[in-house]
C-alpha cells in the first residue's frame, strides 16, 4: 500500500479533492501500481506553523499584501 503525504497551508475541498486526484494518477503511471493501492494523507499547518527564512508564512504573506 504506497503512501503519499503532502504537508500544506490550509486548502479547501475541491483543492484538497484534485490534488489527492492528480497525485495519485501520476504517481500511479510513473510506478504502474493500481491506482486503488494509493492511500493520500493531506497534514495542512496553519500559517504560523509554517516558517521560511526565519519567517512564519502569515509574515511573508502579510508583507506580501503591503
Amino acid at each position: 500500500m504506497p503512501v503519499i503525504t503532502v504537508a500544506i497551508h490550509p486548502i479547501d475541498q475541491d483543492q484538497k479533492a484534485r490534488l489527492i486526484h492528480d497525485m495519485t494518477q501520476t504517481a500511479a503511471a510513473i510506478t504502474k501500481v493500481p491506482v486503488d493501492k494509493f492511500v493520500v494523507f493531506i497534514d495542512e499547518y496553519d500559517n504560523d506553523a509554517i516558517g521560511l527564512a526565519g519567517k512564519t508564512r502569515a509574515e511573508i504573506m502579510a508583507e506580501a499584501t503591503l
